[in-house]
C-alpha cells in the first residue's frame, strides 16, 4: 500500500514536467499554411516572396464596394458561381453555408462569392440567390464587377479557366497579405472541414508572427 501511495504521489509531482513537454512539443510541431502559386527570392537575397492575388474592388448586392483596401485586414474566403449554375453551386453553397456558420463571430473572416457572368447576374438576381441560400451579409458576400477583371482575377490570381465544373466547385482561403493559403473542392465535406481548420491555423499563425 505504501509503495503504491509512493508511486501515485511521484506522478501527480511528474505532471506538471508532461504537460510542458507536451505544451513545447506542440509549439515546435505546429504547422504552417503552404504558399500557393509561384514564389522567387528577393533581392536581398533572403526573404521569400509569395504570390498573392490581385488587389480587387467589386460591389455587393448593396452596390457597396468590397475591396482589401476598404477592409480591416481580413482572412478571405473566395468562391466563383454564376445564377444558372445549379448544380455544383447549389452543393457548395450549402457547404459553405455550415463553414460561414462556424465563423459568425469572427468579423475578420470575410467570405466572398464572385459572379462569373456580371452581364448576366444582376443586383435582383443575386439578392434572389442570396435568398435561396440562405446568404447572410457582411460575413459573407454575393459581389460582381467588370467582366475583365473577374476574368482577370480568376485566371491570374486563382489559376482558374472559365466557367468550368472545377472553377465553379473550388473554394479559396487567402490571408490578410492577400497570399493564396488553401485551395478546397467545395462539394466535399472533408475538404470543407479542412477548411475549417485551416481558418483556424491562418489565425493562430498570425497571432504567433505578430509575438
Amino acid at each position: 500500500m505504501k509503495k503504491f501511495k509512493a508511486a501515485a504521489v511521484f506522478l501527480i509531482l511528474l505532471m506538471p514536467l508532461f504537460f510542458f513537454i507536451l505544451m513545447k512539443e506542440g509549439k515546435h510541431n505546429f504547422r504552417y499554411l503552404e504558399y500557393y502559386g509561384p514564389k522567387h527570392l528577393a533581392t536581398n537575397g533572403v526573404d521569400t516572396i509569395y504570390h498573392s492575388i490581385s488587389d480587387f474592388s467589386l460591389k455587393n448586392t448593396e452596390g457597396n464596394t468590397v475591396s482589401p483596401s476598404n477592409t480591416e485586414p481580413s482572412y478571405w474566403v473566395f468562391q466563383f458561381f454564376n445564377a444558372s449554375c445549379q448544380e455544383p453551386c447549389k452543393e457548395v453553397f450549402t457547404n459553405m453555408y455550415d463553414v460561414a456558420r462556424d465563423f459568425v463571430t469572427a468579423p475578420k473572416v470575410k467570405f466572398v462569392s464572385i459572379t462569373t457572368q456580371p452581364f448576366n447576374d444582376s443586383l435582383p438576381v443575386m439578392k434572389h440567390v442570396m435568398k435561396m441560400n440562405s446568404i447572410h451579409p457582411p460575413q459573407w458576400q454575393l459581389c460582381t464587377g467588370d467582366s475583365l477583371g473577374i476574368d482577370s482575377l480568376m485566371r491570374t490570381s486563382f489559376f482558374l479557366k472559365g466557367n468550368t465544373n472545377a472553377a465553379l466547385n473550388s473554394v479559396f482561403l487567402v490571408d490578410s497579405k492577400l497570399h493564396l493559403r488553401g485551395i478546397y473542392d467545395g462539394a466535399d465535406l472533408l475538404e470543407m472541414k479542412r477548411l475549417k481548420d485551416d481558418i483556424k491555423i491562418l489565425s493562430y499563425e498570425t497571432r504567433q508572427k505578430s509575438k
